[in-house]
C-alpha cells in the first residue's frame, strides 16, 4: 500500500514542481521588485498563485477521470494537503488583519508540517528533512524583517517542495 502511494506521489510530483517553483518564482520577484527595484507594489506577482490553483484543479480533474480506485493511503494524503491548502486560504483572508510578516512564517510552517506528515507516512527521509527545514524558516521568520521573510519562504520551498521532487524516484510498486 505505501509503495503504491510512493508510486502515485511521485506521478504526482507535478504539484510539488508546480507550488514550489511558482512560490519560488513569486517570492524571488516580489524580493527583486521591491528591495533591489524599488517597485511600490511588489507584492503584486502573488497574484500569480490564482493561475497555480487554477492549475492544479485541472489537474486534478483530469487525474481523477483516469483514477478508478482511491486507496487508504491516497485518502490519507488527500487529507493533509487538502488541511494545509485550507489553512492557507484560511491565514491568507486573516493576513490582511494579522499582517503579512504573521502570515508568510504560518505559510512556512505549514508547508513544513505538511511535508513532514507526509514524509512520515511514505517513509521519504529526504521529504521530511525538507518539511523540517520549512518549519525551522517559518520558526525563523517570525523575528526577521519582512525582506529575509521572503529569503527564508525562497529556502522553505527549495527544502519541502523542488529539492524533494527532484530526488524522488519512480518506484513502481509489485502488485
Amino acid at each position: 500500500m505505501v509503495e503504491s502511494t510512493k508510486y502515485q506521489i511521485y506521478q504526482d510530483r507535478f504539484l510539488y514542481f508546480l507550488w514550489g517553483y511558482l512560490t519560488l518564482g513569486c517570492a524571488v520577484a516580489h524580493y527583486v521588485s521591491g528591495y533591489v527595484l524599488s517597485y511600490a507594489h511588489p507584492y503584486r506577482v502573488w497574484m500569480l498563485m490564482a493561475l497555480g490553483g487554477v492549475a492544479h484543479f485541472v489537474y486534478l480533474g483530469r487525474r481523477k477521470k483516469h483514477s478508478k480506485v482511491k486507496s487508504y493511503m491516497g485518502r490519507v494524503m488527500a487529507g493533509i494537503w487538502g488541511g494545509m491548502g485550507i489553512a492557507i486560504i484560511l491565514v491568507l483572508f486573516k493576513a490582511f488583519t494579522i499582517g503579512w510578516e504573521i502570515a508568510y512564517p504560518i505559510f512556512m510552517i505549514l508547508y513544513g508540517t505538511a511535508s513532514y506528515a507526509t514524509a512520515m507516512a511514505l517513509k521519504y527521509r529526504i521529504l521530511m528533512i525538507g518539511g523540517i527545514a520549512s518549519s525551522i524558516c517559518g520558526f525563523i521568520a517570525f523575528s526577521q524583517p519582512f525582506q529575509y521573510q521572503l529569503i527564508l519562504l525562497m529556502v522553505a520551498v527549495l527544502t519541502s517542495y523542488i529539492i524533494p521532487a527532484h530526488l524522488m524516484k519512480a518506484k513502481i510498486p509489485n502488485n
